[in-house]
């Protein structure tokens, strides 16, 4: 067993800023260096100490982990190899190989990787100096502000100089996609800042052949430690010119938005003379109010349907056919949540004025809760809407479904769960003046399922187990068939479509365990496989009473991925009838990339 020796130094020479940023020698007071090693040996000729073997050397803040170390009392300067790692509260360095001078800040790391954390800047190259306090120069490197072995984005250069508060400059610089080269630049400024500053941004400059030469400018102001403005400036040639102002803030509560408003002087579109004005304004706002209330907001109005069209910058702005403005008030008391929305739509494909609007919808619903210590459950749902438009049918409806359940269990193996409900619906207002309305419907449904398990405990990778789960289940439903054509049809609310069928699906699992360092285990889903089919019981659906048959299927093989199909077969034609497979990554910058296929029979590929 090796004997662990440790030597504590006060040295006069050897100071560090209270703060420890930069392992630099600040002011003169005296502060202790541990060296701790399995071995530890002096040189009276040269003044070095050598330490071998789980070195570790700490001076105030500053902490050095090696294999092999030298320092020199003297002189300050430091040499270590093998798994070389030094930390400081702003700074992370790790390297194969390390000179560094304590008492000047300087020196160099070989196959190094350099973290700042104030900016979550990480800097990884072939050789990396440190100049001086905030001064770094690192040779055929790469720079990025994700995390993880395999960035979502980073820039390669074989030349790369950083100044901490100021810019990050690089010559030869090449723009990765995880590990795709995408773009070079020959020398490009990357910024490099952990405070917020007010100034001018850097300014784009592009040429299309609708807009024209292209120029972007903008002025970032800073108003507080809690908001900020960025005023814009464009100009496109062949359009005309833009000013805009976004302003963000963050108040107590969690109150976090930002609101933008655009104006655009245009002159011209697609080279013919129009002489408008155009302009958009938009608001989005989370946060709670006094009382627990919670206000969300997400606003967006254009004075133009073609705004979009002419100045959108991505595919989800240019190809939008509407906007919609939504205002929510919701005040949640854990088995009671109240809403109140008001959500207005404009049609930018087609001038419509039949277009509903919700102003308001207020919904209250009670979850399903237990009467007393017996098997039955109640619930509710409600919803109050008032329906407008500028042409076209108007009015009021409210919807109430009280619903009561019970909870058994056979055998302690199967759950059958019995419900009936009343959906009641009223109406008046109605601006045809056929006065008020009211119809009400009891739905029954009886639920019967179990589940058969069994947990493997043999750990597979990073999986501590896997339960295998087999879900069975049979769902009857009974809706009357009642005459509703004298009710107003507002939306899908307005129809009951009557029922009388059985539902039956099995239902696979494989969920898997993850048990972490610190904290509970995690779980998930690896695998869900659900195939159901339905049986109708109608008169009138006997020459055909089976439905198609639906296959989900959903696959998370890690916690970035996600694939997912959906697919309906129809047994009587002996042909798929509905088809869609989407696949999701993701990353933890929320970078997603997302691909879908779908396919339905009636109408063509979407």
């Amino acid at each position: 067993m090796l004997l662990r020796l440790l030597i504590i130094f006060s040295l006069c020479c050897f100071s560090l800023d209270a703060s420890a940023a930069d392992w630099q020698q600040v002011g003169s007071s005296e502060l202790p260096v541990t060296l701790e090693a399995d071995e530890l040996s002096y040189d009276n000729e040269t003044g070095r100490y050598r330490a071998s073997g789980n070195v570790q050397l700490i001076r105030g803040e500053m902490d050095v982990r090696s294999r092999i170390l030298w320092w020199n009392q003297k002189s300050g300067e430091v040499e270590a190899e093998g798994d070389v790692l030094m930390t400081s509260p702003d700074e992370q360095l790790s390297g194969s190989k390390v000179h560094y001078n304590l008492q000047q800040g300087t020196g160099t790391i070989e196959n190094g990787h350099l973290f700042l954390r104030e900016q979550n800047l990480h800097v990884r190259g072939k050789n990396i100096e440190r100049l001086g306090e905030f001064d770094y120069r690192i040779s055929d490197g790469t720079f990025t502000t994700c995390d993880g072995e395999i960035p979502s984005w980073k820039f390669g250069a074989s030349q790369l100089d950083v100044t901490l508060g100021g810019y990050a400059r690089a010559q030869n610089a090449v723009f990765y996609l995880k590990d795709v080269p995408f773009f070079y630049f020959p020398y490009m400024v990357y910024p490099a800042k952990s405070k917020r500053e007010s100034g001018l941004l850097v300014p784009r400059v592009g040429y299309s052949e609708q807009r024209g030469f292209q120029y972007n400018g903008a002025y970032y102001q800073v108003l507080g430690r809690n908001q900020d403005a960025t005023i814009y400036f464009d100009y496109l040639s062949e359009m005309g010119l833009g000013k805009g102002l976004e302003y963000r803030y963050i108040f107590g509560k969690g109150n976090v938005g930002e609101a933008r408003v655009y104006h655009i002087d245009v002159d011209k579109v697609d080279g013919v003379e129009v002489g408008e004005e155009r302009y958009a304004l938009e608001w989005q706002h989370n946060g709670l109010l006094p009382g627990g209330v919670r206000m969300v907001a997400d606003a967006e109005y254009v004075d133009d349907d073609e705004y979009f069209e002419d100045f959108g910058e991505v595919a989800e702005e240019y190809n939008k056919d509407k906007v919609q403005s939504i205002f929510s008030l919701s005040k949640n008391w854990g088995k009671y949540n109240l809403i109140g929305q008001f959500k207005y739509t404009k049609d930018l494909e087609v001038d419509d004025p039949t277009t509903l609007q919700l102003l308001p919808r207020i919904t209250f619903d009670a979850i399903r809760q237990r009467l007393g210590e017996s098997i039955f459950y109640y619930q509710l749902e409600s919803e109050y809407t008032n329906f407008w438009r500028d042409e076209g049918l108007r009015g009021e409806r409210l919807m109430l479904r009280p619903n009561l359940s019970a909870s058994l269990q056979l055998w302690d193996l199967i759950d059958v769960t019995p419900e009936v409900a009343y959906r009641d619906r009223y109406y008046w207002g109605l601006s045809d003046g056929s006065g008020s309305e009211q119809e009400g419907i009891v739905e029954f449904t009886t639920r019967v399922n179990t589940r058969l398990q069994k947990v493997y405990e043999q750990p597979i990778g990073p999986i501590d187990k896997l339960r295998h789960s087999l879900e069975p289940e049979v769902i009857y439903k009974y809706t009357p068939d009642v005459n509703q054509t004298h009710l107003p049809a507002f939306d899908a609310g307005d129809r009951v479509a009557e029922a009388n069928r059985i539902e039956y699906a099995l239902v696979q699992r494989l969920t898997a365990r993850f048990d972490q360092e610190e904290g509970d285990a995690t779980y998930r889903d690896l695998l869900y496989l659900r195939l159901s089919q339905n049986y109708d019981l109608r008169e009138e659906a006997q020459d055909e009473p089976f439905s198609a048959i639906r296959g989900e299927l959903t696959l998370l093989p890690t916690d970035w991925a996600r694939v997912r199909i959906d697919s309906t077969f129809d047994i009587d034609r002996g042909e798929w009838s509905k088809f869609a497979v989407e696949g999701h990554v993701e990353d933890q910058q929320e970078n997603a990339l997302q691909a879908m296929y779908r396919y339905d029979r009636d109408q063509g590929i979407d």
